[in-house]
């Protein structure tokens, strides 16, 4: 929306105005926020200038854009939207479930690591993330995501406001939200295998991206955190997607930028097949040692029984979910 706007807002100044709306937006995205006002100055001044009133709607809808994104303070709480969603997102596939060690989750410095990604995350979100069981579960938890999608894009930071209640909260997965959150001894939620697990994703396989994921592991150590491995079957089954340019898109992927293209239910393409199963197993904890400063060494080794106990969840559930020919595939 951001990017239509400002291409709307310079395009009766032909070529020169797009360019200069666009790389005014490149500011917007990734500049200081102070510098922000001045940046949607200068949109409206350009669109001012073209004298047509859409170009102003345009540099209007792009400046209120900005400031859902930069506006101190947060909405208020809607307990009604977690509450419809638990109710109701369920009954938009097949079948979904919840299953595994859940009574076996700690109150507190249980960390819970998500595979796979898939494409938009249907088995962390409907799940997980809106499933009021593996809230109680948790007693309190912390969902972990990206850090431009929880406080640049206007949409799902508004969500993640009104989501937010004493037991549950969507934060940011960066360096500073995972040492603030962990600090404090609260659950916490994370895909480890990000944006490099979405593109790795092809329908009907099972493949998660882990090896060079070691980060998470380094701060379980640092915080004394026990670790569960979490696998959703039927995640592999929500879209089809573009699987060429791999090696490039996985590069691209690494520096954080989603590069995949998908495509789900034909009615509407964004979204997930409706004939697929989504079934959540939550493995059992890892008691790992609480180590101030790990070594490499550490962190190489916890990271190995880490991905041992996720193959062994995958292995041992796999025919109860109804894949029993399914194999694991981790990179």
């Amino acid at each position: 929306m951001l990017f239509g706007s400002l291409v709307m807002a310079g395009a009766p100044l032909g070529l020169p105005g797009i360019l200069a709306t666009t790389g005014v937006g490149a500011g917007l995205v990734s500049g200081p926020k102070k510098l922000r006002p001045v940046l949607c100055g200068v949109v409206l001044l350009l669109a001012a200038r073209a004298k047509k009133a859409r170009a102003v709607g345009a540099a209007a809808v792009a400046s209120f854009l900005t400031w859902l994104v930069t506006r101190s303070g947060k909405i208020p709480r809607f307990p009604w939207l977690f509450d419809f969603v638990n109710k109701w997102a369920k009954d938009y596939y097949s079948f979904t479930a919840l299953r595994g060690a859940l009574d076996d989750i700690r109150p507190n410095k249980s960390f819970l690591g998500f595979h796979p990604h898939g494409c938009l995350c249907a088995g962390f979100t409907i799940n997980c993330c809106y499933n009021a069981d593996f809230i109680r579960a948790c007693t309190r938890i912390f969902f972990l995501c990206d850090p431009a999608l929880r406080y640049k894009n206007p949409g799902f930071q508004l969500m993640s406001e009104a989501y937010e209640a004493d037991d549950r909260a969507i934060e940011a997965c960066d360096a500073e939200g995972f040492k603030t959150h962990m600090a404090t001894g609260v659950n916490v939620a994370f895909i480890p295998g990000g944006f490099m697990d979405a593109v790795a994703f092809e329908f009907g396989k099972d493949v998660c991206v882990l090896s060079s994921k070691k980060g998470f592991i380094k701060y379980c150590l640092q915080f004394g955190y026990r670790t569960h491995p979490v696998y959703t079957f039927g995640e592999c089954e929500t879209y089809y997607t573009f699987k060429g340019l791999k090696s490039l898109r996985m590069k691209v992927a690494a520096q954080n930028v989603p590069a995949l293209a998908f495509f789900g239910w034909p009615l509407v393409p964004f979204l997930p097949r409706p004939q697929s199963k989504i079934i959540t197993y939550v493995g059992p904890g890892i008691d790992i040692p609480h180590i101030p400063s790990p070594t490499q060494e550490d962190v190489d080794h916890w990271h190995k029984v880490y991905v041992e106990g996720l193959q062994k969840l995958f292995d041992d559930n796999k025919a109860d979910a109804g894949y029993p020919d399914s194999h694991l595939e981790i990179l």
